[in-house]
């Protein structure tokens, strides 16, 4: 009954929790409402509500919609809070009620108005129909209750709740009809009946037919809808929680396996005896540092590249800052991408400085082209290591977990559909589970963790590598193992800076930058620019989704 319209409040969940971040102009609590409408002779009544707000933060006030339904107005609308009246706005059925205040504050808020022909007459009777608020309401009420009362003390008063306040009605001695909805979700309709007898409103001009046999039929078929309900809704536990609970316990198994199974590999390379040497030339220094450092590469692994370059034969460096280019040959598109954009976006073609770096990304014009660039260096790199193959085809077991995600997501329909939301809660997370698993699930090769293994414990061993032993290796082993301290730890580069860098320095103009960390501040510098050039509250009213189109809804601002 009320769960056939869970689903659009599954998808409306899923985007909220896909969102990056969710802004909500106010923090608050609606803790209690008592709204108690005063029918009068000539159909009209007058309606008192107090609102029990505690909020979370600064606020200006509060805001009330009113949607009034067809052949009804609402006027004479007014606020108050301990009896001094509050300045208000109105727009499209916008109430803004100005009341400032501070984090931590709780206020109670009255409010009053008036509805114009609330009453419809009929030979049987005549009923009070109409909806407080509906699905549009943003806001959620702790404790709601609604009162509808006669004129006169009367007898023969009868009521029923639809939506969020059915089997919530009782009749007083009074004969007043009193709604006891308590907590109230956000986004829920709650109309509310009650039929009186006719001679209680003498200047209300009668329509033809009966109601009271009409509201019957309503109880009788809501009470119904609710049976069949609850027993589709024993059904679906009895379906479905079995199977959430065999699915996710067959995911978690999985999961389990194949971390323990990568566990056990990285264990095998991590516990060999290790002593210090410098990997063999299998994929370039820029490469290396994505695969074993991080996909996300620093400022520091462009100073690194340079170095490689340079080691390569394709760059030589003329002074501190001053770099000029022997050959566009080259064995990678990153290699050639940095190229472009060292010489030929920021040079003059065949030299660049470390000064037109810093000139160039200080332009606010030239971010963009330097974000391209970047863009395009870095993903020149992810296809050189994808190319090597190094992280296993689990194409298999991508699809198995697409499966199963599907499977809960289902799982997750039909629970929320009968209101069983403690296991819709854990299909949702297993679903998100099962897609995350899915998609970021790729064991590496044991040729991929030999790799990693060995650059990783290289890097340890250098922050305390005697002079001595770095001494004894070739000039090509010191300038890549330097570039790859520089591009995947810096602290531990400038300490070693002068001990790794002065052996050969000299030689011929080109084996080492004569200042790697100035050049690598620069390029810092560019980052930080670049990337930070790249890089209300008030309560919704309603569209009328209630009763004849009548609603409302609650909020703060």
């Amino acid at each position: 009954m009320r769960g056939k319209k869970i689903f659009p409040y599954f998808i409306a969940f899923v985007l909220v929790m896909l969102l990056p971040v969710h802004v909500y102009a106010v923090d608050f609590e609606i803790s209690e409402v008592q709204i108690e409408a005063q029918l009068k002779t000539d159909g009209s009544a007058d309606v008192t509500e107090q609102f029990m707000y505690e909020f979370e933060d600064d606020f200006e006030g509060i805001t009330r919609g009113l949607i009034a339904k067809k052949g009804t107005s609402i006027r004479n609308f007014s606020a108050s809070e301990n009896g001094k009246e509050l300045k208000i706005e109105m727009e499209e059925g916008l109430y803004k009620i100005y009341r400032e205040g501070e984090d931590g504050e709780t206020v109670q808020i009255d409010l009053t108005y008036e509805i114009v022909d609330s009453v419809e007459k009929f030979e049987d009777g005549a009923q009070f129909y109409w909806a407080f608020f509906d699905e549009n309401n943003e806001s959620e009420y702790e404790n709601m209750t609604i009162s509808i009362i006669p004129p006169v003390p009367a007898a023969g008063t009868e009521a029923l709740g639809y939506g969020e306040a059915f089997e919530t009605e009782r009749i007083t001695n009074d004969g007043a009809a009193v709604f006891e909805l308590g907590h109230v979700p956000d986004g829920k309709n709650a109309d509310v009946r009650a039929i009186f007898d006719a001679e209680l409103f003498p200047k209300v001009a009668a329509s033809a037919g009966t109601i009271r046999d009409g509201l019957a039929e309503d109880r009788e078929q809501q009470e119904n809808e609710a049976a069949i309900f609850s027993q589709n809704q024993q059904t679906a536990k009895n379906i479905s929680i079995p199977a959430i609970v065999a699915a996710g316990a067959l995911l978690l198994a999985s999961m389990l396996l194949a971390w323990f199974r990568a566990f056990r590999r990285k264990r095998e390379f991590r516990e060999r005896p290790y002593e210090f040497f410098v990997p063999k030339e299998t994929m370039s220094i820029p490469a290396l540092l994505y695969f074993t450092n991080s996909i996300y590469l620093s400022p520091n692994a462009i100073s690194a590249a340079i170095m490689e370059l340079m080691r390569k034969g394709n760059i030589r460096q003329l002074s501190e800052d001053h770099f000029e280019l022997i050959s566009r040959k080259t064995e990678h598109a990153h290699e050639d991408a940095l190229i472009g954009l060292l010489f030929d976006s920021i040079g003059g073609g065949q030299e660049f400085t470390l000064g037109q770096v810093e000139e160039f990304t200080k332009n606010e014009d030239n971010h963009s082209a330097y974000n391209d660039a970047i863009h395009k260096w870095n993903k020149g790199i992810s296809d050189e290591v994808k190319a090597k193959g190094f992280y296993e085809d689990v194409s298999g077991i991508r699809w198995i977990a697409g499966a199963m995600s599907i499977v809960f997501i289902g799982l997750t329909i039909y629970t929320g559909i009968y209101e069983l939301f403690p296991w819709m809660a854990a299909s949702i997370a297993l679903a998100m589970l099962a897609l995350g698993f899915g998609i970021g699930y790729s064991p590496i090769t044991r040729e991929g963790h030999e790799v990693r293994s060995n650059w990783r414990q290289l890097k340890t061993a250098m922050e305390k590598l005697p002079a001595e032993q770095w001494d004894r290796l070739t000039k090509d082993e010191k300038q890549r193992a330097y570039a790859y301290l520089l591009g995947s730890d810096s602290k531990t580069a400038e300490q070693k800076a002068a001990v790794f860098t002065s052996a050969q320095s000299s030689a011929d103009g080109s084996s080492f930058v004569m200042n790697p960390l100035f050049m690598t501040a620069i390029f810092v510098s560019a980052g930080t620019a670049t990337t930070a050039s790249a890089s209300s509250g008030a309560g919704v009213t309603g569209s009328g989704a209630g009763v004849g189109g009548g609603g409302g809804g609650s909020g703060a601002f």
